[in-house]
């Protein structure tokens, strides 16, 4: 049995103007956070299937601001409710400019084994616009850093649809890239979501989103580029070489159950969803009292449904018709298939023995089309 663990951590040295993830640019709270999260392990223990991990994932928030002790200690006290699998994908988010050589070699000495480094962009000016703290020359650094140190499973975040930014520009990023060895890379469009800087300056009137002809053009650029450096785009935003997947990112994707700790980290164990508090002291309060404030969903039949198919189409295996037929009955499978026919684009989408992909423009339009083909309430 796969199951995964994420721990959150909250902290940053400043916010950035995209991030919709639950933080704060402040460290006030750390130590007794830490001390939340040590306590919050131990309450849910029982919650997964059983307690083989596979995917291990510190995310944020910026976590790579923990020095060695602090992780080590958390992981202390999960290997007291936890078994690690021996193929163990451990992976830490990180901010360049934390990746120093005697960092990397700390990190990398508890067993951590895969980097998810936020470079977003090469360019500096890029950098500056996303209100980001590192400079181009500090991600290649960094990610220099990362090999030398021995990491083998780098991953580089990239962020691409960014008004002013010329093809060119974009280009270069992807080069530069895939001119290091790295064996993943995330590239996700730059979205306004709520509660961000950006969309506090989006709506002052700053121009941070481009044309829809220039996101065509950017994600065209990124398909070409990553195709001719060797990558296997496995989910619209996600790219590997050599069969370097992310476990982490495919369990979510696959309905594995994980657990989430800290504050805002949600869970999912096959049958319910639940959340912890987007809120620091909330959850502190909460955990510490041993009373966390958290809310749970029991998935209905069609919730799951609605989860499955959208979450599948934005894999590179699609939605099997088949496997719809045995979760969630044949009527399921000619439902879909009815809105398939009736609601969405036949350029959109190939549908071949019985397995349900998108197309190269169905995946400009993911998320729209999975809304067409979930369950009627």
């Amino acid at each position: 049995m796969m199951n995964g663990i994420y721990i959150h951590f909250p902290f940053c040295k400043q916010k950035c103007v995209y991030c919709n993830f639950y933080s704060v640019a402040s460290e006030q709270l750390k130590e007794t956070y830490w001390q939340a999260v040590t306590r919050e392990i131990e309450l849910t223990a029982n919650y997964l299937p059983d307690n083989m991990i596979s995917t291990l994932y510190f995310g944020g928030g910026t976590p790579s601001l923990c020095n060695r002790e602090e992780l080590d200690n958390i992981l202390q006290s999960i290997r007291r409710y936890y078994h690690f699998a021996p193929t163990l994908e451990f992976t830490l988010e990180a901010n360049p400019e934390q990746l120093s050589p005697s960092y990397l070699k700390d990190i990398k000495s508890l067993g951590i084994n895969r980097l998810s480094i936020g470079v977003q962009s090469f360019n500096d000016e890029i950098l500056s616009l996303l209100n980001r703290r590192h400079t181009g020359k500090e991600a290649k650094k960094a990610i220099e850093n990362a090999f030398s140190a021995g990491f083998e499973n780098i991953s580089i975040d990239l962020i691409y649809d960014i008004a002013y930014r010329s093809a060119d520009m974009w280009r270069q990023d992807l080069q530069t890239a895939s001119d290091y060895d790295i064996q993943h890379l995330s590239a996700y469009s730059l979205t306004v979501e709520e509660n961000t800087l950006l969309a506090r300056r989006v709506r002052a009137g700053q121009r941070y989103l481009p044309e829809d002809e220039m996101t065509e053009r950017d994600y065209a650029i990124l398909i070409e580029m990553t195709e001719k450096a060797g990558f296997e785009q496995y989910e619209i935003s996600n790219f590997c070489r050599n069969g370097w997947i992310s476990k982490h990112n495919s369990a979510y994707w696959q309905s594995v159950p994980y657990l989430g700790i800290g504050a805002s980290a949600h869970s999912f164990n096959g049958a319910s969803r639940k959340w912890n508090v987007a809120h620091l002291q909330q959850y502190i309060d909460g955990i510490t009292s041993g009373q966390p404030y958290e809310e749970t969903e029991i998935l209905s039949q069609n919730n799951r449904y609605d989860e499955y198919v959208l979450l599948r189409l934005r894999t590179r295996e699609g939605i099997h018709l088949n496997e719809i037929s045995a979760l969630f009955g044949p009527e399921k499978r000619g439902f879909l298939l009815s809105k398939l026919s009736q609601k969405v684009n036949p350029s959109h989408y190939i549908l071949r023995d019985n397995q349900l992909t998108l197309s190269y423009s169905g995946k400009l339009f993911a998320d729209s089309i999975s809304m067409e083909l979930f369950a009627e309430e």
